[in-house]
C-alpha cells in the first residue's frame, strides 16, 4: 500500500506511518501506535487529532527527534 492524497505529508517533526498511513506528531506518537509489529488505532489510544488531522499523543513530546546525517567534509 502506498500514500495516496489523503495523506497528511508530515513536516520534519512529524512521522508518517508507511503500513497504516497516519500521520503522528511525534515520533514518540508514531511509536506508541505500533504494538508487536502492528498499527493500534491511535484513537484506542491517549491520542486526539489537531486541526491538520496529525494524530497528537496527550502528555507526549511535541518535537521528533529527527536523525541528523552525518555531513561529509
Amino acid at each position: 500500500m502506498s500514500c495516496t492524497n489523503t495523506c497528511i505529508a508530515p513536516s520534519p517533526t512529524n512521522a508518517h506511518c508507511g503500513a497504516c498511513h497516519r500521520t503522528f506528531g511525534s515520533v514518540t506518537g508514531f511509536d506508541r501506535h505500533r504494538r508487536n509489529g502492528e498499527c493500534v488505532d491511535p484513537a484506542t489510544l491517549p491520542m486526539h487529532t489537531d486541526a491538520r488531522g496529525v494524530w497528537r499523543w496527550d502528555g507526549g513530546n511535541p518535537h521528533a527527534r529527527v536523525p541528523v546525517a552525518p555531513v561529509a567534509v
